[in-house]
């Protein structure tokens, strides 16, 4: 049986995502064609190479320095993708991996796609690293603790908008889920058997047109069971990562029985 997974972006509710990925793992499931989106593609990539231990240490056990907050243009994410250049070893189940990012040019917007698994090492760290950094250019001086407490995505966007307009993101590669969240069209290709979506909203619901190709018995929908609030998606407290692990780890035990 083909298995495909998409991993939507989502920040720390990510590790929602991490507590699925191991139990399916631990359940010997393991995908073919992989995508991720922001977060989903830092995830996707400790599936690609089979790391699911140090996956689970990354959300269980967090460093606290893995988690560091710097403002600028963007929501730096240079240590998580120093944490993720650490892993060696190969998952020989995926055969490939996608991932979407937004290239900034001539104030437009442009996704990219980028085959991980085919591609050069730098290429395929890059491609993770733009697909998960966030705009983030503040209209007043705020510190990190206040950004946090009152993480607005609709506000932090509209001013991202305004931004693009003026042209003063132009030559940056950003976040894929800015484009596309849902980052199904692979699976258009790539047909498989059965494709679990790992959403990271309570109520998700992937987009329309996959019904298009594929039956609603052969989709599996995993989403976090608990309400989750904007400010989740930069809550990288050990805590809150917990939670979202050990939810994610539940539900996708529930599910083994579709599979």
């Amino acid at each position: 049986m083909i298995i495909g997974m998409c991993l939507i972006g989502g920040g720390a509710k990510g590790a929602f995502q991490g507590g699925a990925l191991k139990r399916f793992h631990e359940a010997n499931i393991e995908p073919q064609i992989v995508t991720g989106t922001s977060i989903g593609a830092f995830n996707g990539y400790f599936v690609m190479k089979g790391s699911y231990n140090e996956l689970e240490k990354f959300y269980i056990d967090p460093n606290e320095d893995d988690f560091n907050i710097k403002l600028g243009m963007v929501i730096d994410n240079s240590s998580l993708i120093d944490y993720m250049k650490k892993l060696e070893g190969v998952n020989q189940n995926v055969k490939e991996f996608f991932v979407n990012y937004v290239n900034i040019n001539n104030q437009e917007l442009n996704e990219k796609v980028v085959n991980v698994k085919k591609a050069s090492y730098e290429k395929a760290i890059d491609a993770v690293k733009y697909s998960s950094l966030l705009p983030a250019r503040l209209k007043s001086d705020r510190d990190v603790e206040e950004l946090i407490r009152d993480y607005d995505t609709k506000k932090l966007f509209d001013n991202f908008k305004e931004d693009v307009k003026n042209g003063i993101y132009d030559g940056y590669n950003l976040d894929g889920g800015i484009l596309n969240n849902n980052f199904l069209e692979p699976f258009k290709k790539y047909n498989v058997d059965k494709l679990i979506i790992i959403g990271l909203k309570d109520g998700y619901m992937p987009p329309d047109y996959i019904y298009n190709f594929y039956n609603k018995k052969d989709i599996i929908i995993l989403r976090p069971d608990i309400k989750i609030k904007p400010r989740d998606t930069i809550r990288f407290e050990k805590d809150f990562l917990n939670l979202m692990f050990e939810r994610g780890y539940v539900l996708a035990s529930k599910c083994l029985s579709s599979l």
